[in-house]
């Protein structure tokens, strides 16, 4: 079967909605083309189409690209077949497809998809979690929402979805500064009951006529019981959030309904009269955001617990949570500096990971030598390799500084640099084979006593770990020396030694 419609070039922004009875963010999906809702047609249909769908209703990353009308047959024209998405499109009429109405399908193969279905919310520029400036996370970045048909039913919402109980004003005109990112939701038409901000009416993401001197904001009484007496432990290798059974009781939530920003996360465990939920320290699983400052690692997340009752409109109740794992240490201090973090809720810090330097008797760096002194032929290659066992893939080791002293001392000011600023000092004694690509980083170098009649020296590393996502981490060593990363975390130095050297 063949329909067509008087269709010129497509218009890239047409509204797309997902069509089902009790959720925003899984459901038939439809887009407005001249005048009516069509459906799009399952042939080629696939995950990389419903990540597409899913970012640009703002709804988080997809779970699952259903087919053979999963969420019920179509009524209106089939729009789309054969649609061709790479999944990093940001909006569905950019994939490649045939053209509007050209399909050889029937509404029984209607395409629709299931996504995680939250959009992190938080309040900033504010001594207060429950009130500042509202910011959404979308697209890997922080935005604004435009005042534009602001008022106390869109407040109500965000204070819901914060846990700060009912709104108490929506201030306009960027009362809590203006912000400086996207601005990413505008003309928000709210009913008050929503859930969350983006099952509001809302248009695309990112379209808007405004400036930031229109940024909304909220005020919200703050009522949170339930978040003073939770706990959080920010572990190496995962974040846990525990909640006491009778705390929960008397809030009337049910003790075992909790679940991460992702609907399927609800891994918990008992210990005593507290129920513990918990989630991987890693970027993207279950919902988990990371953001990176010069200093800092800073993962957040939220967990969502439900009300006794079968009721399945009831609203949770929220606990946002954000761990920050220091990354950098001055050598001078011998406290930590604790972030600002900009997050909400409980908050807490991780420990500091460990480098650790081991050094190869062969360039496939498989025979090492073993621990303690290292007896080396005078003049012959070291094969060094510094690893950082972080659970996180998103980053990467970079070799910032690495030196020989003729002591352990870091700072002994007698030193002679193999590596400054991510790049070898003497391409002839000095080769780089892997740096800022993994947690591995690994070089090789010709050693020599730095003085005469010295019988050993110690080798000294200054490590970085830079995000892979937004920065480029391998440094640049042609020509003119550049600093490898602008934003990135440096770890405590590592050193190896004594080195002795054999005649």
């Amino acid at each position: 079967m063949s329909a067509t419609s008087p269709a010129p070039t497509p218009t890239p922004s047409l509204p797309l909605r997902l069509v089902h009875p009790n959720s925003r963010c899984s459901g038939r999906v439809e887009i407005f083309y001249y005048g009516q809702w069509g459906t799009v047609c399952d042939d080629s249909w696939g995950l990389a189409h419903a990540q597409v769908v899913c970012r640009q209703l703002g709804c988080g990353r997809a779970v699952e690209a259903t087919q053979r009308a999963r969420f019920g047959q179509g009524t209106g024209p089939i729009l789309l077949d054969n649609v061709q998405c790479s999944g990093n499109e940001t909006l569905i009429t950019h994939c490649t497809h045939q053209g509007f109405g050209s399909h050889n399908c029937h509404h029984g193969e209607d395409a629709g998809v299931i996504c995680e279905g939250n959009v992190p919310v938080r309040l900033v520029n504010s001594n207060s979690r429950c009130s500042g400036r509202v910011e959404i996370f979308h697209n890997g970045q922080w935005g604004a929402v435009c005042d534009d048909s602001w008022g106390l039913n869109e407040a109500q919402v965000v204070c819901r979805q914060l846990g700060c109980g009912r709104a108490v004003e929506a201030p306009q005109r960027a009362r809590f500064g203006q912000g400086t990112g996207p601005i990413w939701l505008d003309s928000v038409q709210c009913s008050g009951n929503e859930s969350s901000i983006t099952d509001c009416e809302l248009q695309v993401f990112g379209s808007h006529n405004c400036y930031h001197i229109e940024d909304a904001s909220v005020i919200c009484e703050d009522h949170q019981p339930l978040l003073q007496a939770a706990q959080l432990v920010c572990s190496p290798n995962q974040l846990e959030v525990g909640v006491r059974l009778d705390s929960l009781l008397s809030a009337g939530l049910s003790a075992y309904s909790g679940q991460l920003a992702a609907p399927y996360c609800t891994d918990y465990r008992m210990h005593g009269n507290t129920v513990w939920y918990q989630v991987a320290r890693q970027a993207g699983i279950c919902g988990t955001v990371l953001t990176t400052n010069t200093t800092h690692a800073i993962y957040s997340n939220s967990l969502f617990l439900y009300p006794l009752s079968n009721d399945t409109l009831g609203l949770p109740e929220i606990i946002p949570f954000t761990c920050a794992y220091p990354l950098e240490t001055k050598t001078s201090l011998n406290t930590e500096i604790r972030p600002h973090l900009p997050g909400y809720g409980l908050m807490g810090s991780g420990s500091r990971p460990i480098a650790n330097m081991d050094l190869f008797r062969d360039s496939n760096f498989s025979n090492s030598y073993p621990g303690g002194q290292v007896i080396l032929p005078v003049g012959s290659a070291l094969h060094v390799q510094v690893f950082v066992p972080e659970n996180d893939p998103s980053f990467a080791v970079v070799l910032e500084d690495c030196y020989i002293t003729y002591s352990s001392n870091l700072d002994d000011p007698m030193r002679y640099y193999l590596i400054h600023y991510g790049c070898p000092t003497d391409s002839r004694r000095v080769s780089m084979v892997e740096n800022g690509l993994s947690l591995y980083a690994r070089f090789c170098a010709l050693l020599f006593p730095i003085r005469g009649g010295n019988p050993y020296v110690f080798l000294h590393c200054r490590v970085r770990l830079c995000d892979k996502r937004s920065q480029n981490c391998v440094p640049r060593c042609r020509g003119r020396t550049y600093r490898s990363v602008d934003y990135s975390a440096q770890l405590d130095p590592v050193t190896v030694g004594p080195i002795i050297w054999k005649n």
